[in-house]
Parts: structure tokens; C-alpha cells; sequence
């Protein structure tokens, strides 16, 4: 559950609409052993996008159930440096108690590229 003290201050809306959100599918997943916390290497097809890549701290699903999963991603954010990688996107999850991501997934009828409003 949430507390008032983790809420965040009231935002302009213009800063959520010009975040470019899209539906994407994971077309990779790797080790990355070189990250300081446990993570993977992630490739995912965002349709007319373009295919990009992003570090994620989602090891909490095995690799293999991440493979061809659609996801939800931010993909105008800017490139950033981790550990040597560049990460093209931000994968959207929620955190549990305990700190476990848990994936926004869209709904099934989705394809990458689909936005996100």
C-alpha cells in the first residue's frame, strides 16, 4: 500500500504527454552480468519504432518468459549509459512490497508500435 510520503507533487501534464509510450515485444533477453544490480539486456520490436534496446532489472521472470512477452515502454527518454550498454527505452512495471517489478502488459490485441495515452 501506498503512503502519502511516496506520493510525487503535482505535475504539468504537457511533461506525461510528451513521453512517447508504446507497446513493444521482447525479441531478446540476456545476461548482464557487467550491471551493478541484477538485470538483463533486453531487445524489443516497437513496430514502425524500430527495434531498441534497454537494461531492466526484471530478473525476477526468467529469461525464457520474457521471450516474444509485449510490454509497455517509454521510448523517447534518450539514451543512457549503464555499466557501458546503451539503454534506448524505459520498460514500465509496477514494484511490490518486497521491491519485485511486476510488467505493464497491454491487452492482447496490442501490437508494437501501439501508443499508449
Amino acid at each position: 500500500m501506498t503512503s502519502s510520503d511516496d506520493l510525487k507533487q503535482q505535475t504539468d501534464p504537457a511533461h506525461f504527454f510528451a513521453t512517447d509510450i508504446r507497446v513493444g515485444r521482447i525479441v531478446s533477453v540476456e545476461e548482464f552480468p557487467e550491471a551493478r544490480k541484477p538485470a538483463y539486456k533486453i531487445k524489443s520490436d516497437f513496430g514502425p519504432a524500430g527495434v531498441l534496446q534497454t537494461s531492466a532489472q526484471v530478473t525476477n521472470y526468467p529469461a525464457e518468459e520474457l521471450q516474444d512477452r509485449l510490454i509497455v515502454g517509454v521510448i523517447n527518454l534518450g539514451r543512457k549509459r549503464i555499466a557501458g550498454f546503451a539503454s534506448e527505452f524505459l520498460v514500465l512495471g509496477s514494484y511490490d512490497a518486497d521491491g519485485a517489478v511486476h510488467l505493464l502488459a497491454p491487452a492482447a490485441a496490442a501490437v508494437p508500435g501501439d501508443t499508449v495515452g
